[in-house]
């Protein structure tokens, strides 16, 4: 799928988003009330688009910059829960993530399995698990600017006993947010550190099966 009709598709995607319960209205639109999932009325983590750059079978790996590109480095952490609020931490979950490099271009430029592709041609994507307690964490450099995109991370998260979840986690002021339909639970406050290093935390509330 080319870009264009990525973006066309997309934008389908976000007229058809379903409204938010009454419950959860206070983690609804752009507002950026609610940061870095730190309050149980976000609920559910919203699913997103799986784009046209997902690449299955990729490696576990902690830090995704595996040809050390370009960037300002990144590490992003959370827990993942089994249910609305943070009464159920999910273990060994699997956290694959993959995202563009900082000029927006994505490694490969292409999808199918990992198999499909050179080793030199794959980089910025792999998986993490969680641990006992929900834990993930992994580092990289900050995605650059995809066209017609919020700069953004893709998650697919797998895990026994819950649905598979495709989405997103966005950067906390990008004007581009307001061009989608994104909750604030989604939207994540990167600061940086004493080392210039963005950190943020990115909670995830899967759904049962």
């Amino acid at each position: 799928m080319d870009r264009k009709k990525f973006i066309k598709r997309l934008g389908l995607g976000v007229v058809a988003t379903p409204l938010l319960p009454t419950s959860l209205i206070s983690c609804s639109g752009n507002s950026e009330i609610v940061k870095n999932n730190q309050t149980s009325e976000c609920g559910i983590t919203k699913s997103d688009v799986l784009g046209p750059y997902y690449v299955s079978g990729t490696a576990k790996i902690t830090n995704l910059n595996t040809k050390n590109l370009a960037g300002d480095k990144i590490v992003v952490t959370g827990k993942i829960f089994g249910s609305a609020d943070k009464s159920k931490p999910v273990a060994n979950a699997m956290i694959e993530v993959w995202h563009a490099d900082s000029g927006g271009t994505y490694h490969p430029v292409g999808n199918g399995n990992v198999s499909n592709f050179s080793a030199d041609k794959i980089t910025l994507r792999g998986f993490v698990t969680s641990d006992a307690e929900g834990n993930y964490t992994f580092e990289s450099i900050r995605p650059g600017l995809y066209p017609g995109r919020p700069r953004h991370f893709h998650y697919k998260i797998t895990a026994n006993g819950y649905k598979t979840l495709v989405t997103q986690i966005y950067f906390s002021g990008d004007p581009r947010n307001s061009r989608e339909n994104i909750e604030s639970c989604r939207i994540i406050d990167f600061k940086k550190d004493s080392q210039n290093v963005y950190r943020g935390n990115a909670d995830i509330h899967l759904e049962s099966n």
